[in-house]
């Protein structure tokens, strides 16, 4: 969780910078000067984009909203928070259709069981978050969550994109605003997305049918699920599974649930049948 502050990014920028100090002080032996020097280049350089994906995500969730949307979010509920999200990425190509709707209301409450209930759905769908904001939105909800559960977020919105089986144009276009609020970068998205879409070719792990889709070559879907090109050769597939193996290993989603944990558990595990395919 600290590691979604700025103070934590500041801290470890400030540590850099006082290391290349001390290591250019004189004050210590040339071996042990080259190794602070660059152990806090590394240090430094490495806080950098996160503290500007952090100070990015702050000015989209300062965005200016009419008093009454913002009294409402912030009396709402992380769940209802989620549900104005997605149900702004169902409404990207006009208003929801009832079975879109159902499909929002199932997809929540799949993933807050308790104490969440449909009438409780009901009663938000009847009290709209009225902004058309949808950067604003995923930023403001994405303060206060961990870069894993983030991860879980967006993908939880591309399945909501996927779920009338058509993907469209406004639904990309949503997608890259949701990941701009969220503070994903354009590469970790696209990995998301074909996480997500694996996840939704595959049905969920209680038996449910695998969604009806047009057929795709398997090598191909694992190139993008791995974020490689189709040329890419075999230490760039080693090396990019163990820099993603690292990076999607599941984590506690203490704000999301055991849901999104097991989401989390089942996109690491497409990442692993990715690179198997390769593979082989």
């Amino acid at each position: 969780m600290l590691r979604s502050k700025p103070q934590y990014w500041y801290g470890r920028f400030g540590i850099g910078v006082l290391l290349i100090v001390v290591a250019g002080s004189g004050r210590v032996p040339a071996p042990l000067a080259v190794l602070l020097g660059f152990g806090g280049f590394l240090l430094a350089l490495q806080s950098i984009a996160p503290l500007v994906r952090l100070m990015t995500r702050q000015v989209h969730a300062h965005s200016a909203w009419h008093d009454s949307a913002t009294r409402m979010f912030e009396r709402a509920s992380l769940p209802r928070r989620i549900y104005y999200l997605l149900a702004a990425v169902a409404e990207a190509d006009g208003p929801m259709s009832h079975s879109e709707r159902e499909a929002v209301r199932h997809f929540v409450l799949e993933r807050f069981a308790n104490p969440i209930h449909v009438d409780e759905i009901r009663s938000w769908e009847a009290q709209p978050l009225l902004v058309n904001d949808r950067i604003g939105l995923a930023a403001r909800i994405a303060t206060g969550l961990d870069d894993s559960e983030i991860d879980t977020l967006f993908c939880w919105c591309c399945l909501v994109a996927f779920a009338d089986g058509k993907f469209r144009r406004e639904e990309h276009t949503v997608l890259q605003q949701v990941a701009r609020g969220l503070g994903v970068a354009a590469g970790r998205a696209r990995m998301l997305f074909h996480l997500a879409r694996a996840q939704f070719l595959r049905g969920d792990r209680r038996g449910e049918h695998a969604r009806a889709a047009p057929r795709v070559d398997a090598r191909a879907e694992a190139f993008a699920v791995l974020g490689l090109p189709p040329d890419a050769k075999p230490d760039q597939i080693r090396r990019r599974h163990r820099e993603l193996a690292k990076r999607f290993h599941p984590d506690a989603h203490a704000n999301l649930g055991p849901a999104a944990q097991r989401e989390a558990t089942e996109r690491f595990r497409e990442i692993q049948r990715a690179y198997e395919t390769l593979s082989t």
